[in-house]
This record gives C-alpha cells, structure tokens and sequence, in this order.
C-alpha cells in the first residue's frame, strides 16, 4: 500500500520542487530519477514484492498491473527524450498574447507538468473507486494543458485551447456517466467499484446501468 501511495505523491513533491530549482540541469536530473523510481516501483508493485494492493480506494488487477506499467515505461522514455528536447529548445518567454504574458521559467513548468501528469495517470490507473479514477483523469488533462503550451506563441495556445475544451467535454459526459452508474446502484451496494457492483449486480438497474456505459464510452473515449 505505501509503494502504491508512493507511485502518486512522489511525482506530486517532485513536481511542485522543481518549480522551484533554478538550475536547469538540477531539474532535469529530477527528473529523469523520478522516472526511473517510478518504473522502479511499479515494477515491484507489479510482480507482488511490495505486497498485494487490494484496497477500497486502491489497487491492482490484471489489467491496470500492464497499464500501470506501460505508462512507467512510457514516461521513462518521455523523460529521457525531454533531456534533449529542452537542451534544443530552451527557455522562452514568448509574446505577449492579448496584453497576458504567461509567468515563469517555461522549463520549470514543463518538468513540474510532466511529474504532475505522471501522477495522475498513476492515480487514475490505481484508483478502484469509479469517483476517485474520474478524479485522476481529469487531473491528467490539467497537467498535461500547460505542456502544449510550452512554446507560449499562438498556435501553442490555441492547440492548448483546443485540446481542454475537447477534453473537458468529454470528462464531463465521463462525469454524467459515473452519475448515472450510482443510480443503477441499490442499499445492497456499499462500494462504488467494480468488485462491489460485480458482487451485487444482481441488484443493478440495467437501464441505467446502459446509459452509464454510453456516456462513460463516449466520454473517456472522447
């Protein structure tokens, strides 16, 4: 349980330091170890060496043991390309754009979005309550927005744009959905995840139990 806890607030600290180094080669460095930690305990996660994660809130199964991974590897591999990707690109103010200028080292908040995404996507790939994983996506969308807007000139902005409100309306009908899988629930229910629906499906009202599925599908598919 405390290497799960782990997996999201480390990134979490991490990310939140690094807005305030001011050595880019500190910041990166931080980086790439907090990728390679991470890797490091979703691996022993995984594999069971740091104990079985069947909690309410949080925990692991077959499928989110291989997500949880891929998504370690994938942002090790993130991470050591940023290494060159910042070094050709570095800090840059860019315009002012409708008399706003973005504050802050772009660098700065590049690293600390990346680790803060990094932790939400674990949070949503551990999370077992259908509540607490809507809560983890959405956060993905927040951190990875000032990503795309790295550059801070027009076209970063308005991809930037586009992709929150693209996103936001999706997470919304996501959001519809998750409200629509608890009126399918009954008093026999006392957990909102999918081992406490499963248990008691009996129990389930299937017509909204369909109309959850339909916006849960098109809304985290948006």
């Amino acid at each position: 349980m405390i290497t799960a806890y782990a997996l999201i607030i480390l990134p979490v600290i991490t990310g939140v330091i690094s807005l305030f180094i001011s050595s880019e080669r500190v910041r990166r460095n931080l980086l790439m170890i907090v990728a390679f930690i991470h890797l490091f305990m979703s691996i022993l996660l995984c594999n069971g060496s740091a104990g079985e994660l069947n909690g309410v809130w949080l925990g692991l199964d077959a499928l989110s043991r291989l997500f949880l991974v891929i998504t370690s590897l994938l942002f090790t591999g993130s991470a050591i390309y940023s290494m060159v990707y910042l070094d050709k690109h570095p800090h840059f103010n860019g315009p002012a754009i409708a008399g706003l200028r973005m504050p802050g080292n772009s660098n700065a908040i590049f690293a600390a979005c990346m680790q803060l995404f990094l932790a939400a996507m674990s949070l949503s790939i551990l999370s077992m309550h259908f509540g607490l994983q809507w809560i983890g996506i959405e956060a993905t969308t927040l951190a990875s927005t000032p990503l795309i807007y790295y550059h801070r000139n027009r076209r970063s902005l308005e991809a930037a744009w586009k992709y929150m409100i693209l996103c936001s309306v999706g997470i919304a009908l996501a959001l519809m959905g998750v409200f629509f899988l608890a009126m399918t629930t009954s008093s026999h229910v006392q957990q909102f995840t999918p081992a406490g629906l499963s248990l008691f499906s009996g129990y389930l009202k299937v017509e909204w139990l369909k109309v959850a599925f339909i916006f849960f599908l098109v809304g985290y598919g948006t």
